[in-house]
């Protein structure tokens, strides 16, 4: 089972709500309000699934997600978009989830992140 989450939004009120279905659920969700705050929680935390806002002051999530791609181990990591903006499509091996959430998409993806035995 994927254990971890880091969830990454600038709504505060967003951010606890999705983290309390998470937790809900078994989940252990670290947060960060930003990009630039998130790059500091990836120094401590290896997560096995990261969760991004693409509109964030001081780091965007996709700034976040060209860091993210400079490490190796940081990588390897599924992430997710979570976005309002339906034309803004991730690229590369990013998942797109739209806001509001459908947490039936976000359980499929946790699902399959499990069956692929990520560590």
């Amino acid at each position: 089972m994927a254990t971890s989450i880091l969830l990454v939004d600038d709504d505060v009120d967003f951010r606890l709500a999705l983290r309390g279905v998470l937790e809900g659920e078994g989940y252990t969700v670290y947060e960060a309000a930003d990009g630039k705050i998130a790059l500091d929680v990836l120094l401590h935390v290896v997560p096995h699934l990261i969760l991004f806002d693409l509109n964030m002051p001081v780091m965007n999530g996709w700034d976040l997600y060209a860091e993210i791609q400079k490490d190796p181990a940081l990588a390897a990591i599924p992430i997710a978009v979570l976005s309002s903006q339906p034309h803004k499509r991730p690229s590369g091996s990013m998942h797109l989830l739209g806001k509001p959430v459908d947490l039936s998409k976000l359980w499929g993806l946790l699902n399959a992140i499990d069956a692929a035995g990520r560590p």
